[in-house]
């Protein structure tokens, strides 16, 4: 019996030896964003990890070793965001124009984070972490939590690899295949491309530390006084530890990463998907024609699109009256060429349960990340509707390996939509590719979740893993870039040029006064 005991002093002992607190701070009110995060903390809680949770969201049901701090004022600010800017209009700026708005919506967020209360008694309780993990999105400011807690940084993306993500780690970005964020192009580029692409890059390089670091590094002191005798934001952000992508190389396309920047797309993908209710159960398994699901998004419904663009949507559906669909969306719809009975419009399908089922044929989404992701898991073809951010090139990127079709947002028409169902739903070969890529992203040896996890504890457990760092980050753009070196050649290039030249024409005109001379003396 004693022994039996010792044993179990020594089982929890050893629970708490490796057990790690950890803080993650996820202020974007998007839910797809959140769940990214979330699903990574709430892995790292069932594990016995002490994880702390800053966001605009609250769990319904309490989750063990999981803490949360709401960001009250998230919503607020949010909705006059979105009032203020017409995010569907970034699709016709120029690259300097979308730059510029989204270094304005980056300080909104920025404000509704530390403007919280909440969050702000929950720092005056100082305690200490292992390891904070941020969701980097235009809010540089709250990396100065790793310097606050002495603890090292996580990155955390969903929108996978970004300017703002690959120079904390010193990833290289190669403006002639890897597209700048807001061009929709994929990684073949023409020469105009390749010419618009660059200069994209080029004026982030000078807009970010000009424009947007100045203001971040005022928002950090703000948020922590002491911010003042710190190291500077730009060194702070040379620090971070790690970078978790939330992508994958079958969704997006191959390019080189940095030692410590770490592909995760899907982690919000559930080992055991969940039973649909019986009421959708019924309904996808007497579709004998197969069905069809929509959905726009957390954001987006469509009841809130302009009369134009709803009509486009639901008339599309008009060549396929026996196919059943399923519509997200918070009211009615009715699509004229089918019976009701063939129509179920709910305000919220579990997504991954609904793509999960055999009878559905295709999967019509606006193109964001997880619904990309989950998409490809699944094996199902998609038409995409891009609006804005990444959504187009996920959408081309879909295209380019033929298991979609994109009909972007400000292009929407009946004709155009019902044309692209059409052409996936008759055209095999979009499921058989759909299914391809599938196998390909599960082919892994650790699941997403897995893996992050992994990295998560790697880091704490390594304290910041310096071994892990790229030396790039400290480089100056010159260095980094071989610019001196460059610069070096070309001048003894220009220099040896101009001492062929100078020899050249001292020997010519020897020669010259040579045969002169010659001249006058047979004269």
């Amino acid at each position: 019996m004693k022994l039996f005991k010792f044993f179990l002093i020594l089982c929890v002992l050893y629970q708490n030896v490796i057990s790690y607190k950890i803080l993650a701070v996820l202020p974007v009110t998007s839910r797809s964003h959140y769940y990214i995060g979330h699903n990574l903390m709430k892995g790292l809680a069932e594990e016995g990890h002490d994880v702390t949770v800053v966001s605009p969201f609250k769990q319904k049901v309490p989750i063990k070793n999981y803490k949360e701090v709401f960001l009250e004022n998230s919503w607020a600010i949010s909705r006059k965001t979105m009032a203020k800017n017409n995010f569907v209009e970034l699709n016709t700026v120029h690259f300097w124009e979308w730059t510029l708005l989204c270094y304005s919506s980056g300080m909104d967020m920025n404000n509704w984070t530390v403007s919280s209360q909440n969050f702000q008694n929950f720092l005056k309780i100082k305690q200490n972490f292992d390891v904070i993990i941020v969701e980097i999105l235009l809010n540089d400011a709250l990396l100065g939590l790793g310097q606050y807690y002495n603890a090292p940084v996580i990155g955390l993306s969903a929108f996978g690899a970004s300017k703002f993500t690959t120079d904390l780690v010193g990833t290289p970005n190669f403006p002639s295949y890897v597209p700048f964020t807001s061009n929709h192009y994929t990684d073949r580029m023409n020469f105009w491309q390749r010419m618009y692409n660059s200069l994209s890059f080029w004026f982030e390089d000078i807009a970010m530390p000009l424009i947007y670091t100045p203001k971040q590094q005022k928002i950090m002191e703000k948020l922590f006084p002491e911010a003042k005798n710190w190291p500077s934001l730009e060194e702070i952000r040379r620090n971070v530890s790690l970078v978790l992508l939330n992508t994958h190389t079958t969704l997006g396309t191959p390019r080189p990463y940095a030692p410590n920047m770490i592909e995760v797309g899907g982690m919000q993908i559930q080992k055991e998907i969940e039973p649909l209710t019986p009421k959708i159960k019924t309904f996808l398994d007497e579709a004998k024609n197969g069905a069809i699901y929509v959905s726009l998004g957390s954001q987006l419904l469509l009841h809130k699109l302009t009369q134009e663009k709803f009509n486009a949507i639901i008339n599309a559906f008009k060549p396929h009256p026996n196919v059943r669909i399923l519509i997200k969306n918070d009211e009615n719809v009715v699509i004229p060429s089918h019976s009701q009975s063939d129509v179920l419009v709910e305000t919220w399908f579990n997504q991954q349960s609904i793509l999960a089922h055999p009878r559905i044929r295709l999967f019509i989404t606006h193109g964001g990340l997880l619904s990309t992701t989950e998409t490809v898991y699944f094996g199902k073809p998609v038409v995409g509707i891009p609006f804005m951010f990444d959504q187009h090139l996920n959408m081309y990127l879909a295209e380019q390996k033929n298991y979609g079709v994109s009909v972007p947002f400000e292009n929407l028409s009946a004709e155009r939509l019902a044309s692209a169902i059409s052409k996936v739903l008759k055209n095999q070969s979009y499921a058989e590719n759909a299914k391809l890529i599938s196998d390909r992203f599960r082919d892994q040896p650790r699941t997403p979740l897995e893996t992050a996890m992994h990295w998560v504890k790697h880091v704490a457990k390594n304290k910041g893993a310096p071994h892990l760092r790229s030396v790039a980050v400290d480089l100056p753009f010159y260095k980094l870039y071989n610019l001196d070196v460059w610069a070096f050649i070309l001048s003894a290039i220009i220099l040896m040029v101009y001492l062929l030249i100078k020899i050249t024409q001292i020997t010519v005109s020897m020669i010259v006064y040579s045969r002169s001379k010659d001249k006058r003396k047979k004269m």
